[in-house]
């Protein structure tokens, strides 16, 4: 799994590309190097986009310990926004298991099928 990251700082958004085969360690380490990020902000929206990551190998088990794991992590962080962009059925299913478990984490989760529309929510110009 290869994930490039890019900070919009006007946005203030940080994009999380990712390739490759999904696992939850790289996911783990992807976000301990975020939060180190020198444009890190503890408010910033998040966009995780997954349309060219292979989820096969992942599992609702693995999504669950996942969100488990934030738990800890996000304790003391403010409320923030993420968006996950999927391109197919199996990723839409994991990353609504995520949302689900993910209910009481400081995070408002939302899932799309492209840029422009993870965009315009994570701003609010969509009415939302």
């Amino acid at each position: 799994m290869i994930v490039n990251t890019v900070v919009d700082k006007k946005a203030a958004v940080m994009v999380h590309t990712v390739t490759g085969e999904i696992t939850i360690e790289k996911i783990k380490s992807s976000y301990a190097e975020s939060i180190t990020h020198p444009d890190f902000q503890k408010d910033m929206n998040v966009i995780w986009d997954v349309r060219d990551a292979d989820a096969s190998n992942f599992d609702s088990h693995e999504v669950i310990r996942l969100a488990r794991y934030f738990e800890t992590q996000l304790k003391n962080r403010v409320k923030y926004k993420v968006a996950v962009i999927v391109s197919r059925d199996l990723e839409y299913e994991l990353s609504r298991t995520y949302q689900v478990a993910a209910a009481d984490l400081p995070t408002q989760i939302e899932i799309f099928i492209n840029l422009e529309d993870a965009r315009k929510w994570l701003s609010g110009a969509d009415g939302i």
